[in-house]
């Protein structure tokens, strides 16, 4: 049962250094991989934190807020900041391998949730958990590493453009959880479908790029 949302995303990455990756980089990737692992713990925490501190609102419009700042903010943001300490986002490196590295730094903070989710839904697990969360966390890998160069590349002269664009897409993929709630299922299989394939339609040729 808990298959699937343990498996998912490392599983998924596998696949997609399989696909995507020149062979070349597969070492530089794990490597990448490995140390992404650090930034996993941290940002589960601050999830936590942020569960404990801020009050939540389920059953209103504002539960989009508690599942951003409770789940998808941390996991958007403690990867990007935790990069610097491994890596120089400014190395000059062909735009391809800089963005293949972030992404497989993401993938390695952010796999590890399957672990976490599962422990805590442990004998109450729901259909989102399983089935849908897996993929939002798959499209939270391959949608900020672009957004996350862009924004390093050009929040010095002023362009907030990439910054706006990951706030948008986090918070869309926290509206799903809600819709759930609100037994919206369709509404919410709809977003969560069209949020991976505009994630994927954008990103995909841009790993492939030398």
């Amino acid at each position: 049962m808990y298959f699937f949302l343990l498996c998912a995303v490392p599983l998924g990455y596998y696949l997609l250094t399989l696909l995507r990756y020149p062979a070349e980089e597969h070492t530089a990737g794990r490597k990448a991989f490995l140390r992404g692992l650090t930034a996993c713990l941290p940002a589960w925490l601050l999830a936590k934190l942020f569960e404990a501190l801020i009050p939540a609102f389920w059953g209103t419009v504002f539960s989009v807020f508690t599942e951003w700042w409770g789940r998808f903010l941390p996991y958007a943001l403690v990867p990007a900041l935790f990069y610097p300490l491994f890596y120089k986002y400014d190395e000059k490196l062909p735009q391809g391998t800089a963005l293949r590295r972030l992404v497989s730094f993401y993938a390695g903070g952010i796999a590890p949730i399957g672990l976490f989710e599962t422990v805590q839904c442990w004998g109450r697990p729901s259909a989102y958990l399983l089935m849908v969360l897996p993929f939002l966390m798959a499209a939270l890998i391959l949608g900020m590493p672009p957004l996350v160069l862009s924004f390093e590349a050009e929040y010095g002269r002023g362009k907030w453009k990439p910054g706006l664009l990951a706030l948008a897409l986090t918070l869309l993929a926290s509206a799903v959880r809600p819709l759930f709630l609100a037994q919206c299922w369709l509404l919410a299989l709809l977003l969560t479908a069209g949020l991976c394939y505009f994630i994927w339609y954008k990103t995909w040729p841009l790993l492939g790029s030398r």
